[in-house]
């Protein structure tokens, strides 16, 4: 059996409780909008993309979430950017510095345009979302007062998960800083219950300065964030997600997604999603950066390859399998053979495990055209 079908299958069961009731599931993943996104970001889409379909085809309702997380600091500028132009603005939210071509809403959305485009172009149609739309229009208001309300308790859970010690003043927030708009330079110092007191630090990151401002307002509406770790467990939380994978790295024993699971269990009161841990996709052996610059964007092998031969690619191995894909190498043309040899199989009838496969390349409307 496909593996996709093996891990629908895993899924009906855990969820059929909530199948039967007729809840829909929902399916999550999410791409930080830092630079042009490179083409490894693909597999979580087509991973959870085509668990979707499958969980559709067999008539069990579900909607998948694709989060354009445009709310983290400027933390790096990637390589064919002007560095000098930007670099006043490190620290800042990703979505409320400019464009780099000064014609899309802002910084985020210039690069996340690109890769929706990508996504719809080969058949995946989640539901985007951008982060600081949630954060501004006040679906985390709820979750960040329970962090801070149980702020000694994550703490406990960082120790214990995985070792990470944080200080007795360590509030799990990060305001935007009143005076120079940056966030990825303040410390939240104290909360009453209605307003947090914070410190725009000089030093507290080596990439970029504070300007030294203290003030007191309220963490709510898109006034400040939580760190990724409880941000994530809060993600679970305020949009109920019972189906999200990741990067292997992320599930490491005590690593990021422990941590996350932890809190989602122990703060959220809730069991965390369904977790599918994939392989990494290498471009010549290596693994790529967007910040950097390293790889080759998810719109560069979109312009190389028909929908299909990249869906192939993307979905010819096992999510535990690494894929490396080397632009000028073999892997162009041995993709291309093997998308000959699947649709020879396919309509020869020919009963094996890649039938199922060669259905799967095509899009949920062109694959009725097949069958």
């Amino acid at each position: 059996m496909y593996w996709a079908d093996l891990l629908a299958e895993e899924i009906k069961e855990k969820y059929k409780a909530q199948i039967k009731a007729g809840k829909p599931l929902v399916i999550r993943d999410e791409k930080t909008a830092s630079g042009r996104v490179h083409v490894g970001s693909l597999r979580g889409v087509a991973i959870h993309g085509i668990i979707s379909e499958i969980l559709k085809e067999e008539g069990i309702n579900n909607k998948f979430l694709y989060e354009i997380n445009d709310f983290d600091p400027m933390d790096s500028i990637p390589v064919y950017l002007d560095r000098e132009k930007f670099l006043p603005h490190m620290g800042k939210p990703l979505c409320n510095i400019f464009s780099p071509d000064g014609k899309a809403k802002n910084y985020a959305e210039y690069f996340a345009e690109e890769f929706i485009g990508v996504i719809n172009e080969i058949g995946f149609e989640p539901e985007f979302y951008r982060n600081s739309e949630l954060y501004k229009s006040g679906k985390y208001n709820e979750a960040i007062k329970i962090v801070l309300e149980n702020t000694g308790k994550i703490r406990e859970i960082y120790k214990t998960v995985s070792g990470s010690i944080k200080p007795e003043d360590w509030l799990p927030l990060q305001v935007v800083c009143e005076n120079c708009g940056k966030i990825g330079t303040t410390k939240v110092v104290s909360f009453d219950g209605e307003k947090v007191e914070y410190i725009c630090e000089p030093e507290l990151v080596e990439w970029t300065t504070g300007c030294g401002h203290k003030g007191k307002i309220s963490p709510f509406n898109g006034n400040a964030k939580l760190p990724w770790k409880v941000e994530w467990a809060a993600k679970f939380f305020i949009l109920n997600v019972d189906i999200e994978g990741a990067g292997k790295d992320h599930s490491t024993k005590g690593g990021s997604r422990d941590i996350a699971d932890a809190i989602c269990r122990e703060i959220f009161k809730r069991e965390p999603p369904f977790n599918i841990p994939y392989e990494f996709f290498h471009v010549a052996g290596k693994k790529m950066s967007a910040s950097k610059g390293e790889g080759s964007s998810s719109r560069e092998i979109a312009d190389l390859f028909p929908p299909e031969i990249l869906r192939l690619l993307l979905l010819g191995k096992h999510y535990k399998q690494v894929i490396d894909f080397v632009p000028d190498g073999d892997t162009v043309p041995i993709l291309f053979d093997r998308f000959d040899e699947l649709a020879e199989n396919y309509f020869k009838n020919i009963q094996n495990g890649y039938k199922r496969l060669f259905e799967l390349i095509f899009s949920p409307e062109k694959r009725k055209k097949i069958k």
